[in-house]
């Protein structure tokens, strides 16, 4: 069973100044918290982020040679789980090194691919898209051999796409990932253009949950998945300890990412980076409601799983194929 949608205290007040316009706020949020991202949410789920993406790497239904994309892909995690699948590689020749740092041979072989995935149950920039492609930043990986596939990841914060192009640049799929400047709510591609469209831990973070999702399904290919992996409304037993874990330690563990904010962009904000999280979660709609706004959107059948008590739901959405009946 779903947990309930939680009011969680982070002051109306507060809300309302970062409603006035959150997309420039959550901007500036991520990217005052870009360089330290990866390591607070290792720290903050205990480790438990590793797990929900091996569930969504499981059910993205990817297959060497296709095409997927990645939206708000912050540091890149997600892409590069899905360039594992999309262009299985392996190197012979060293990865790039830090100055300084002796050469040293390298072999780096993808994990097996997953098939279909298993059945489960039941932010916008101001301006256009300016294109920063990966694959020009650093050398070919021209001893790789790669399929086909390609996975295009997208975000509205320059500095956090700075910090997932030198993690890929250290990775095999530099030539896989293609990382872009982008709007979630108004995606620059063509319809049904992707097999898997994908966003991790953002869609509370934009302005339009529903014209997010709408442009996901959109450049969503027929017989393609669209997946969410999202913080989520907790069962009863554990929204109490949930809540105040969230309210009370979560801002606690990112109070130099408050300094940070105050000294970068000279204001106090009355809601700082890491209140900001607890506060967001108020932004997402429910796992059965989310289910029902992918539907209305054109995606069908629509399952969730709730992962760890619901803490963080997996919304999985089928786009149909013209004439399609029945279930995946």
């Amino acid at each position: 069973m779903a947990g309930r949608k939680h009011r969680v205290a982070g002051g109306r007040d507060s809300l309302d100044v970062v409603h006035s316009d959150k997309a420039r706020y959550v901007r500036q949020v991520f990217d005052t918290i870009a360089d330290r991202y990866d390591r607070m949410n290792v720290l903050m789920t205990a480790g438990l982020i590793y797990y929900w993406h091996w569930v969504l790497a499981r059910s993205t239904g990817l297959r060497p040679g296709q095409q997927a994309l990645d939206v708000a892909c912050g540091t890149g995690e997600l892409s590069l789980i899905m360039a594992r699948q999309v262009a299985p590689v392996r190197l012979a020749a060293p990865l790039p090194r830090r100055p300084g740092a002796a050469p040293t041979a390298v072999t780096v072989s993808s994990p097996p691919l997953q098939g279909r995935g298993q059945r489960i149950e039941g932010g916008t920039p101001a301006t256009g898209s300016a294109t920063v492609a990966t694959a020009a930043a650093v050398p070919p990986a021209s001893t790789a051999t790669l399929s086909q596939g390609r996975v295009i990841g997208i975000d509205f914060s320059p500095d956090m796409l700075a910090v997932a192009r030198e993690k890929v640049a250290r990775t095999p799929y530099r030539s896989v990932i293609d990382l872009r400047y982008g709007d979630a709510l108004r995606l620059p591609f063509a319809d049904c253009t992707f097999d898997c469209v994908a966003t991790g831990f953002a869609l509370r973070n934009v302005t339009d949950i529903r014209q997010a999702l709408a442009e996901m399904a959109r450049v969503t290919r027929p017989g393609g998945r669209v997946l969410c992996l999202e913080l989520s409304h907790p069962t009863p037993w554990l929204a109490g300890a949930y809540l105040l874990y969230f309210r009370h330690v979560v801002p606690l563990l990112g109070r130099w990412a408050a300094r940070r904010f105050e000294r970068q962009f000279g204001r106090e904000h009355p809601l700082p980076p890491y209140a900001w999280l607890p506060a967001s979660l108020a932004e997402i709609p429910s796992q059965e409601e989310l289910a029902k706004i992918m539907q209305e959107v054109g995606l069908s059948p629509v399952r969730y799983r709730n992962l760890t008590g619901g803490v963080v739901a997996l919304h999985i959405g089928f786009k149909p194929e013209p004439g399609a009946t029945g279930s995946y």
